[in-house]
């Protein structure tokens, strides 16, 4: 392609806005990157350690339509994140692997690792596993360093509205974890890491395929010593951790019209560390964490173009929070959580001809949760759901496709919730793709929200739920812009906007010499901004991704700046590989902007706003394969600029890892 098209691609690009769907699936149903032509040549023998990519044109995603569809003609911009990718980025849990993507941020806080996405909170992103809800959410996020990546295959995100297909929570997109699942007759891999901090990592798997079956199961031990970012007290910044975790995936198909497939998963962690609190006192803090989750679901062939496929899927988390005052008992706790959630769900794909794909489903999600913090120490509540979409090909020459879907759910709390989506893609030129969106989505409001019931008198405050609450509304459009100028090239634009009312925020009132702290509907916010990104890959070997990220969130109620949202962020990664020497090398990193935050230091109700200066965060990884014995030794390096403060950027300080593993 000559300059003169290389540079008309690009002005179009940067002219017209956006987007990013670009990139693979894999037959299980999840996702991948779109890997180049150097990325998709054979692998040499014993070079198992070095994964190849299905190209482009075999691999398909599901989230975006619940449904198998090729990654190029998904009408919902959609990107992934390949095993080989999970691999080469020396990142050990979900939230190391998502912060240095572009239009993601990951929040350090009480709950642990929350991930933000187009600069909404945590609490308007859904985290699934194989299509499942997360359990366990604490203080309304799910902590992503709960979810180690020893036993993940391939992860997919839909950025933008998807509460059409998944309901609550869906408001900012979905981030769906693939599990791996047997692919070799019989097979093992080992994997061992030991570095600074004292970080301990073992993990092994085993798997078996037969004819008509197959079996992986997977087992990871964790541990890592307590860092400190604040050398002038005996508190500690991070705390201690130590777990393991265990899981299996198993497929069948018997007769030609019936398939089988299951998941199974249990993991424990203990942390410890030492808190500070008022007046001096030294507080010991422990956190045990076990969580159980389990997915059954069998699927028919009705006929050519029909499949309907079912789902069960039950899971567990329970949280013990222990508090011990040095020299003293007056302020020690002791406080339990469990929660619970089932689901049951039926869906039925169909292609009727003329264009049209299908997916008509229905569900029902029950909730309970046990708690201390709670009024009465339970809470309970059930959501029927009806969902429809049809994925309409107007003109296949030029992918011209046309996505109309609505859901309707039922909930016990709150009553009714009606979610419409709307998409269209088109294909005009054989290197450009262009996509657009828009949605309604929802969140309905927590347990916590609901019926806590909570009071610090310490402190002098007390937290009260509100029972009449109603659901927080979204309406969100995305515009997506791909383009291919040379077969080794990709460049994409995007551009979004979320419009949320009926925010759940607190309200505080006096009650004497206590503070009152109670939730209302009453907060409206809008978040647009736009995504800048290329793909490129370079002689030698060598694939380059950059990112900038624009954010412009408000809080339209208080006229401030949405907290702890960076307005600017650039993203970076790079890998390479070189087979003869049987080296591969990774580096990733994020400049990210100031973040405003809006804390209330001393109680007096009225915001002490300040921005926190911008930081740089790198990491790496080196990772060689000896000719001999099929060993991979590797070097991983995390947070090598020394990122970090205890009072909004509480990550770990600068570790180094090494490690060996292997395949069987």
């Amino acid at each position: 392609m000559s300059g003169r098209w290389w540079l008309c691609a690009l002005l179009w690009s940067a002219v017209s806005g956006l987007a990013r769907a670009e990139d693979v699936p894999s037959a299980d149903g999840g996702v991948a990157q779109a890997a180049s032509p150097s990325e998709a040549e054979p692998a040499q023998a014993g070079e198992a350690a070095l994964p190849v990519e299905e190209p482009p044109a075999l691999q398909t995603v599901v989230t975006g339509s619940r449904t198998q569809e090729r990654l190029r003609e998904t009408p919902v911009a959609t990107e992934v994140i390949t095993r080989s990718e999970i691999v080469a980025s020396g990142a050990r849990d979900a939230s190391e692997l998502l912060n240095a993507r572009p239009g993601f941020g990951v929040r350090q806080g009480f709950s642990g690792s929350g991930l933000s996405m187009q600069g909404l909170a945590p609490e308007y992103v859904l985290v699934l596993v194989d299509g499942e809800r997360v359990t366990g959410k604490v203080d309304g996020d799910i902590d992503l360093s709960r979810l180690s990546l020893e036993d993940i295959e391939q992860v997919e995100i839909v950025k933008g509205p998807g509460s059409v297909l998944y309901g609550s929570d869906a408001v900012a997109g979905v981030v769906n974890f693939i599990t791996r699942r047997a692919q070799r007759t019989l097979g093992a891999d080992l994997r061992a890491a030991y570095g600074t901090l004292g970080r301990l990592e073992l993990d092994a798997t085993g798997e078996a395929r037969g004819d008509a079956w197959g079996l992986r199961m997977s087992a990871g031990l964790q541990r890592r010593d307590a860092y400190d970012l604040d050398a002038s007290d005996i508190g500690t910044t991070g705390s201690t951790l130590s777990g393991h975790d265990v899981s299996a995936r198993g497929d069948w198909r018997g007769a030609e019209t019936l398939s089988l497939e299951g998941t199974a998963s249990y993991s424990h962690r203990l942390q410890r560390g030492v808190d500070l609190g008022a007046a001096g006192a030294v507080f010991d803090r422990a956190t045990r964490d076990n969580t159980f989750s389990s997915r059954l679901s069998p699927a028919w062939r009705l006929g050519e173009k029909v499949n309907l496929r079912t789902d069960v899927s039950y899971g567990h988390y329970a949280r013990r929070y222990l508090r011990d005052q040095r020299n003293a008992s007056a302020l020690d706790t002791v406080e339990d959580t469990r929660d619970q959630q089932a689901r049951v769900g039926a869906q039925l794909d169909a292609r009727p001809g003329g264009g049209h794909a299908l997916v008509v489903g229905t569900e029902y999600l029950g909730e309970w949760l046990q708690s201390d913090r709670l009024d009465g120490g339970r809470g309970r509540r059930g959501r029927g759901s009806l969902y429809a979409q049809d994925s309409w090909t107007l003109w296949e020459r030029l992918g011209l496709v046309a996505v109309l879907g609505g859901r309707v759910d039922v909930d016990s709390q709150f009553g009714l919730a009606l979610t419409p989506r709307f998409a269209l893609k088109v294909d005009p030129l054989s290197w450009l793709t262009v996509r657009g969106s828009y949605g309604w989505g929802y969140r309905a409001p927590g347990f916590q929200d609901l019926l806590i019931d909570f009071e610090n008198p310490g402190v002098g405050y007390t937290v009260r739920g509100n029972p009449d609450l109603k659901p927080e509304r979204s309406r969100s459009f995305s515009f997506n812009v791909e383009t291919r100028p040379t077969r080794d090239s990709v460049v994409w634009v995007g551009l979004f906007q979320h419009s949320l009312r009926d925010m759940i925020s607190a309200s505080l009132q006096s009650e004497g010499d206590f503070l009152r702290y109670s939730y209302v509907n009453i907060a409206r916010a809008r978040v647009r901004g736009g995504e800048l990104g290329l793909r490129q890959t370079l002689p030698g070997r060598i694939q380059v991704e950059l990112g900038y990220t624009l954010t412009d969130g408000t809080d339209q109620e208080l006229d401030r700046a949405l907290e702890g949202q960076a307005r600017h962020r650039l993203t970076a990664q790079a890998t390479w590989r070189h087979r003869e020497w049987r080296l591969e090398a990774s580096v990733r990193g994020a400049l990210t902007g100031e973040r405003p935050f809006h804390p209330d230091t001393n109680g007096d109700g009225v915001a002490d706003s300040y921005r926190a200066s911008p930081t740089v965060s790198l990491d790496a990884r080196v990772a060689w394969l000896m000719p001999a014995g099929g060993l991979q030794l590797f070097v991983v390096g995390s947070n090598l600029t020394g990122a970090g403060n205890p009072a909004d950027l509480p990550i770990p300080p600068r570790t180094l890892q090494a490690g060996v593993s292997t395949r069987l």
